[in-house]
């Protein structure tokens, strides 16, 4: 008979998962190597989101640099922008945030994480992982 393990219990913190390479993979459904494209497409779903909560016809602005080895993307809306309360919900990485995840049918955003991944993945790019 084998002797009993001795395993040793640990906790990992809910914020890892935006901020590790796995992790980001199972919340995004993509590769590393495609991270850039993941923010691109978020900032712009939540630039549409932005507009259709505000009732307007979306005009979106998107912006990027190459700045030595990293891209820099800036996305603009005419929304209403995000309040103090909901940016202090998405820095809170126990929690999701979402304005649609209680609805029937909403057509981006339902999970809440979307933002989280944007926060986490460029901390994960300078750490150089590869797929």
């Amino acid at each position: 008979m084998n002797a009993p393990s001795n395993r040793t219990h640990f906790e990992i913190h809910q914020s890892a998962k935006y901020f590790d390479a796995r992790e980001l993979q199972a919340q995004t459904g993509q590769p590393a190597s495609a991270f850039g494209e993941v923010v691109l497409k978020e900032l712009i779903d939540n630039a549409l989101d932005a507009c259709e909560s505000a009732g307007v016809n979306p005009v979106i602005h998107i912006g990027y640099a190459a700045v030595d080895d990293r891209l820099r993307l800036a996305v603009s809306d005419n929304g209403n922008g995000i309040s103090e309360s909901v940016i202090k919900s998405i820095l809170n990485f126990d929690t999701r945030t979402s304005d649609k995840a209680a609805y029937k049918s909403p057509t981006r955003g339902a999970q809440g994480n979307a933002f989280k991944t944007i926060i986490g993945i460029p901390h994960f790019r300078r750490r150089r992982y590869r797929d």
